[in-house]
């Protein structure tokens, strides 16, 4: 050591570090949070329901009603196919058709069959209301033929009520709180470790 450490001078490094700690973890938060804000961006899900059937009636009414459930998860990934999507896209107006691509509605699709249902819930995500509206209203109608065409045995297929843009649910992205807690944490790791290397350069080396 280069002079002998007393109590008041160990006080003294002890607040510098404090100090410095609290301020590296105050940027590392604000940092956090501007980034978060930067790269913010909300979508909208839209969702329609649908469902295929058949009348159970008769001996065979329950064995029927099984096998219906059972291809539920066939009949979403119909829904989530290229063909629906090429098929939905042809139906949607010509500045949505410049905007997406067959491609673009498939990615945007996400099906998901209801447990112990006939119910499939269809969704749409995009950065617009009004967009994921329209395409998940194409995207069922498109899928209620293309249902029929690939599955002739499959029962009558019944679209729920069309999807609106005032019960579209928004999601944004990053979370801005989030963000901020992990670069207060960050800042404080970094400030811990500049703060012990100071330490140690100027008194232990």
């Amino acid at each position: 050591m280069n002079s002998k450490l007393t109590i008041n001078s160990i006080s003294k490094v002890i607040f510098r570090n404090i100090i410095l700690i609290m301020l590296i973890t105050i940027v590392g938060g604000l940092l956090g949070g501007l980034y978060a804000h930067h790269k913010k961006q909300t979508s909208y899900e839209a969702n329609r329901y649908m469902m295929v059937e058949h009348d159970y009636t008769g001996d065979h009414a329950n064995e029927q009603a099984m096998a219906d459930l059972s291809l539920t998860k066939t009949y979403a990934k119909i829904i989530d196919s290229r063909d629906v999507a090429e098929q939905a896209r042809k139906n949607l107006p010509i500045n949505l058709k410049k905007k997406y691509s067959a491609k673009d509605i498939q990615a945007m699709v996400n099906t998901d069959p209801v447990d112990q249902s006939l119910v499939i819930k269809v969704g749409t995500m995009s950065g617009s209301a009004k967009d994921s509206v329209k395409i998940v209203n194409s995207v069922t109608n498109a899928a209620a033929k293309e249902i029929k065409k690939m599955a002739p045995s499959a029962g009558t297929v019944k679209l729920f009520s069309k999807a609106r843009v005032s019960d579209t649910v928004s999601h944004t992205s990053p979370s801005t709180k989030k963000y901020t807690l992990l670069g207060t944490a960050v800042g404080f790791l970094i400030g811990m470790v500049i703060a012990f290397s100071i330490t140690t350069w100027k008194h232990l080396i």
